[in-house]
């Protein structure tokens, strides 16, 4: 087996999903191959970082700009939390008591 079938298994591990190996298997070679060692190291300071980043979320002139590409909307960061927050509310407005987006009177799709 090569490195990155073991690789992808340690990925999985970082992840909490299913390895496809057996853990023992794993650190077996984790202490046999320096070369694999580092790469998990280096995944797990990754993963530290992009958790760390997202922990605070975008800033609001990210999130401004995100919305003036979409929809042509001001790039004022007070407007974006406005539009934000009205798209927040037709979105919930749809989703009401017939079920689901899309979903008129009576349940069913609308006319096309």
């Amino acid at each position: 087996m090569r490195c990155a079938h073991f690789r992808t298994a340690l990925s999985a591990r970082l992840d909490g999903e299913p390895t496809g190996l057996p853990d023992r298997r794993l650190d077996k070679h984790l202490a046999r191959c320096a070369t694999c060692r580092a790469w998990l190291e280096q995944a797990e300071r990754l993963r530290g970082r992009v958790a760390e980043a997202g922990a605070a979320g975008p800033s609001a002139d990210w999130s401004a700009n995100l919305l003036a590409s979409l929809g042509g909307y001001g790039s004022g960061a007070d407007r974006a939390g406005a539009d934000w927050a009205g798209a927040r509310g037709a979105a919930a407005d749809g989703l009401g008591a017939t079920g689901g987006p899309g979903q008129g009177e009576g349940g069913s799709a609308p006319e096309r």
